[in-house]
């Protein structure tokens, strides 16, 4: 065999290059590799951002009833802005058909009857006779222009003389996309 060099003689069968030619191919693979993620990361961050949201926010509202006046019963204060529904004449607007994770809590100092109220008319949500507490939980199928408020009835003295503790109230939209008016 003529034409073939001895081993030893052949520059590329070198241990200590092949060597060192795998490794700059292993490194340079792995930079590649990871420049192609950082741009799939930024692609995909990128159209994520774009993309508006299906549905409109969740209706949702948390409020407070502390005192009791004659004509209009508990006063319904909404503590902060974060909710989606709004609090209009003691009452809180439906603005969403569908249905309705509704929670009542408080504390009363004296025996009263509550009613909870969406529609005149209309059997209500809650009514509870002679309690002192309530910690109530509901599904409610709510539509447009319902007003969700509270009735109290006291049977010993005037309303204005109710104290209540932990009095709130929380009404969650459950399916969002349906009919709404904003």
């Amino acid at each position: 065999m003529e034409g073939v060099q001895p081993l030893d003689e052949h520059v590329g069968n070198a241990p200590g290059r092949r060597f060192l030619r795998n490794k700059l191919l292993l490194v340079s693979s792995v930079i590649q590799g990871l420049g192609l993620l950082l741009c799939l990361t930024y692609i995909c961050l990128r159209f994520s951002a774009q993309v508006p949201s299906q549905y409109p926010p969740i209706q949702s509202i948390r409020v407070q009833f502390t005192k009791c006046e004659n004509e209009n019963g508990f006063i319904i204060t909404s503590p902060n802005k974060d909710g989606t529904m709004k609090v209009q004449n003691n009452s809180i607007i439906i603005n969403c058909d569908g249905f309705y994770l509704i929670s009542l809590k408080g504390y009363f100092s004296q025996e009263l009857s509550l009613r909870l109220q969406y529609r005149k008319g209309r059997e209500p949500l809650f009514s509870l006779s002679k309690v002192t507490s309530v910690d109530s939980v509901t599904v409610a199928s709510l539509a447009f222009k319902d007003k969700v408020y509270l009735d109290v009835t006291t049977h010993s003295a005037s309303c204005e003389d109710i104290q209540v503790n932990g009095g709130e109230l929380i009404l969650i939209h459950q399916n969002p996309g349906g009919f709404c008016v904003y």
